[in-house]
């Protein structure tokens, strides 16, 4: 272990005493000290660096071939610093040891710090904003094509942890799941919204939340306690498994029962089928209003209450009769066409339907929020359009947020850098 002591003095020409100005001078001096001090540890550990470095080719030994500018963002302002540059003779090749030391990100002159700051903007408004804000608030100019770029690096480090947590799961030899422990009721609920893609059409977005525990916090608002949220832009197989791995995290394989709750869309019954076979499966009675009032329309309310109140009491048989009875008296081919299409509805969410009254109510509220809250307000603004890629490892960012593990991945990153003094 190497200490190294730095004496420093502030000094302040005091010509105001309001704290709003002297909180303005010692953040001046602040940053002052903070560079002059890391420039002077910089030096200490390129003197020790430079004197054991050795050709990462042959390991032969390197002549000093001048010295070249590094540039990096921190927190607290950009350092510049003229660092040693050598060079290996036999290999022709020059070697920057201080840069090794110091743990830099592979084509980024910035720290970590920087570039979680950037994204934690990022991820709620857009990158030119967020570029906005950190030249606002740390003084730190940094493009908007470089927090972009760092959305897609780290989005891709998060995919390949998912991708590995998958493969772990249902690859040729799978380990089974860690579920923190058993509960005696797990809920699922599984939704959709789609996005504009920049280049024409539409992609969907698809969202999945567990949750076991819920508590009312005020009259008619109700907390989930330990919800977990998966999404990802990706084909209905890939998002399946992927959040099947989150759910079996939360106790899905042990919970005594698991209710998932449907907005009745086909993908959404063929995952159900395949990961929550056993599962009491629930109809969204919001959605199955608004696929009569499709059909119907506004004015038509009192037959969609009336049906609505059939599927709260489970009156599959006398929702069903009700709804074929409108329909054979249509005379519009396309109104008899539509009503058609609702009675295959039904019949596709029969079980759905009948559980109704099995359960207090429940219905996918929680999904349709998380759905407004992690893709409509950052995807789905006025004039917004996005490309597959970077919509994802945005999304993962996101999902990083509102799953508690942002602090968590970012301490993970800077271990990654850890270098120790030799």
């Amino acid at each position: 272990m190497k200490e190294i002591r730095l004496p420093f003095s502030i000094s302040v020409v005091l010509t105001q005493t309001d704290v709003h100005w002297l909180e303005a001078q010692l953040l001046e001096q602040r940053t002052a000290v903070f560079l002059s001090a890391l420039h002077h540890i910089l030096a200490c550990i390129e003197v020790d660096v430079v004197a054991q470095a050795r050709c990462p080719r042959c390991g032969g030994v390197l002549v000093c071939n001048g010295r070249v500018p590094l540039v990096v963002e921190t927190l607290l302002g950009r350092i510049e610093y003229s660092r040693q540059r050598l060079r290996c003779r036999p290999c022709a090749e020059d070697v920057y040891p201080l840069d090794a030391a110091l743990g830099l990100l592979p084509g980024s002159g910035s720290t970590l710090g920087v570039r979680e700051r950037a994204l934690w903007a990022a991820t709620e408004v857009s990158y030119t904003k967020a570029a906005r804000f950190l030249a606002k608030f740390t003084g730190l100019e940094v493009s908007h094509g470089s927090v972009h770029r760092w959305a897609q690096e780290e989005g891709a480090l998060v995919a390949q942890r998912e991708a590995a947590a998958q493969e772990e799961t249902f690859g040729p030899h799978p380990v089974p799941g860690r579920p923190t422990g058993s509960v005696p009721r797990l809920y699922v609920q599984i939704d959709g919204t789609m996005v504009h893609q920049r280049r024409g059409g539409e992609m969907e977005c698809k969202v999945g939340i567990v949750y076991s525990e819920r508590a009312e916090v005020s009259r008619g608002r109700i907390a989930l306690l330990d919800k977990r949220t998966y999404a990802s832009f990706d084909d209905a197989e890939t998002f399946g498994e992927r959040f099947w791995v989150e759910c079996a995290a939360h106790g899905a394989a042990a919970a005594e029962q698991v209710v998932f709750v449907s907005d009745g869309a086909l993908w959404i019954h063929h995952l159900q089928h395949a990961y929550f076979p056993e599962a009491l499966v629930v109809l969204d009675p919001w959605h199955l209003a608004r696929q009569l009032q499709l059909v119907w329309g506004a004015d038509a309310r009192g037959l969609i209450a009336r049906c609505v109140a059939d599927a709260w009491r489970g009156d599959v048989r006398g929702l069903v009769r009700r709804v074929r009875a409108r329909v054979g008296q249509e005379r519009d081919p396309d109104q008899r066409a539509r009503g058609t299409e609702l009675l295959s509805y039904l019949a596709a969410n029969a079980t759905g339907i009948a559980n109704l009254a099995r359960l207090e109510a429940t219905g996918s509220g929680a999904a349709e929020k998380t759905v407004d809250v992690l893709i409509v307000h950052r995807y789905k603004k006025r004039g917004m359009s996005w490309g597959r890629a970077g919509s994802s490892a945005l999304l993962r960012l996101r999902l990083l947020k509102a799953n508690g593990r942002w602090d968590t991945y970012w301490a993970s990153r800077r271990k990654a850098f850890t270098r120790k003094v030799a």
